[in-house]
């Protein structure tokens, strides 16, 4: 089913699987992907709750979907500058490695919509 989504995205079926903390595993993301929909990866879920560097978390993903298109979840929330500063860290680390369909949430995803435009993806802003 071509809609306005897949196109966008790359994926097959027009379904988001959104990112939740905690629940947000690697094997969660990936089967989604799999099916042809887009699993969303939860940054902190991944690294802080599964316990995995965030670079090869994407990687495992990778492998388990085939190499299908995931997304990334940046919660560009400001008002602690360390968690900024490591949200920064993360969304170049994500666009590294091929991520290109971002979902931000909790603050203006400014900066992130130019760093993914920049490298040719894709950003819907959850309100």
């Amino acid at each position: 089913m071509e809609t306005a989504f897949t196109r966008h995205t790359g994926v097959e079926v027009p379904l988001i699987c959104g990112a939740m903390y905690p629940c947000s595993n690697p094997e969660l993301v990936a089967a989604v992907s799999a099916a042809g929909g887009m699993g969303v990866v939860q940054p902190i879920s991944l690294s802080y709750v599964h316990g995995h560097d965030l670079r090869e978390g994407l990687r495992l993903i990778n492998r388990l979907s085939g190499g299908k298109p995931i997304g990334f979840n940046a919660l560009v929330e400001a008002s602690s500058k360390v968690y900024l500063d490591r949200m920064k860290r993360w969304v170049d680390i994500a666009l590294d490695e091929g991520v290109r369909f971002f979902v931000t949430a909790l603050g203006n995803p400014g900066w992130v919509v130019e760093a993914v435009h920049a490298r040719g993806g894709v950003v819907y802003h959850d309100v």
